[in-house]
């Protein structure tokens, strides 16, 4: 599981942190075995401190029971991280 950095407080708006807070919630109020579930929930709170991991969509995706639109809102996300790294190159969150 690789991962890139990228500043949240630059790219994120308030719009954008709380829409990741909701998700995160949104996870982990499913209620299933799969193991990958708070896997899920570990790197979306990864993006708060500047980290997307590189199989966060694809661990979404392979989660049964999670809704196509929670799939679609983290897709949302991490299309705006990678645009971000590919646009500016990887950067630090300072804490």
């Amino acid at each position: 599981m690789a991962h890139y950095r990228f500043d949240r407080h630059k790219l994120f708006s308030m719009d954008d942190t709380s829409e990741v807070l909701d998700i995160i919630k949104e996870v982990r109020g499913i209620d299933s075995d799969d193991d990958n579930l708070p896997n899920l929930a570990n790197m979306l709170y990864g993006l708060f401190d500047g980290y997307l991991y590189d199989n966060v969509l694809s661990t979404a995706v392979g989660i049964i029971d999670l809704p196509m639109a929670v799939i679609r809102r983290i897709e949302a996300i991490v299309d705006k991280c990678t645009n971000d790294i590919l646009t500016n190159g990887q950067s630090i969150t300072l804490v």
